[in-house]
């Protein structure tokens, strides 16, 4: 069972950088208290496999996704 997309930036990283991202995101919607969590959540197109922003998953010239 795989946990997230082979397109997805985040889901490539090794384990540790994307536990020091998630963190440093982590502390980021804390220091805006919430807001940009919101933001993000709200106004930016996320992936429907793994949930991940679409803007950093890989796509071809015609925008269909690598895989």
């Amino acid at each position: 069972m795989s946990s997230g997309c082979r397109d997805c930036g985040t889901c490539t990283k090794p384990g540790l950088a994307r536990m020091i991202q998630t963190w440093a995101v982590g502390f980021m919607h804390l220091c805006t208290a919430g807001i940009s969590w919101v933001v993000k959540r709200g106004t930016m197109r996320h992936c429907p496999q793994c949930k991940h922003l679409l803007g950093g998953h890989q796509r071809r010239v015609d925008g269909s996704f690598v895989d």
